[in-house]
């Protein structure tokens, strides 16, 4: 009886480890296959640009659902990169979390105006001036004062 005990015992205590093991594999395969940091890298389709004078909308894939209105709250995705040189210094698609029910009116001037009109399911990229974005008040190491920034938005609800 004490035999049985000890084999059933040591039996599923090695059919744990396989599986743990196994499991602690497939999180690591995992890990690897998953696209990496957007940050420290550069804007894809984008080709840097010394200076951005105005605001410039570009709709990269327009949009089927409903439409961002002045004042209006939204859910999106981002990816931010200094103009000049077009890399990236911000990306919510790198934590896995979108802003969500964000206020329009809580955001740099650039976003405020670039997306109102803008459909959910839509990507847009925003092309701003310094004096819409953060001016000389940097809030990263990563963007230098008085930097034209690029964004790449895709909308994903709006209220």
């Amino acid at each position: 009886m004490a035999l049985l005990f000890i084999v059933t015992g040591l039996g599923v205590g090695v059919v744990s480890f396989f599986q743990s093991t196994g499991q602690q594999d497939t999180n690591s395969t995992t890990n690897q296959t998953t696209s990496p940091k957007l940050r420290g890298t550069k804007l894809t389709g984008f080709e840097p640009v010394a200076k951005v004078d105005s605001l410039q909308i570009i709709d990269l894939t327009s949009g089927t659902g409903a439409e961002v209105k002045p004042g209006a709250k939204i859910t999106a995705q981002y990816t931010g990169a200094v103009a000049s040189t077009g890399t990236i210094f911000e990306s919510s698609i790198d934590s896995g979390q979108p802003i969500t029910d964000y206020p329009l009116s809580n955001l740099i001037e650039g976003w405020q105006q670039g997306l109102v009109g803008m459909k959910v399911n839509g990507q847009r990229r925003l092309l701003i001036p310094a004096a819409q974005a953060y001016g000389t008040n940097s809030p990263s190491p990563d963007i230098p004062p008085n930097s034209d920034l690029v964004f790449d938005v895709i909308l994903l609800d709006t209220k």
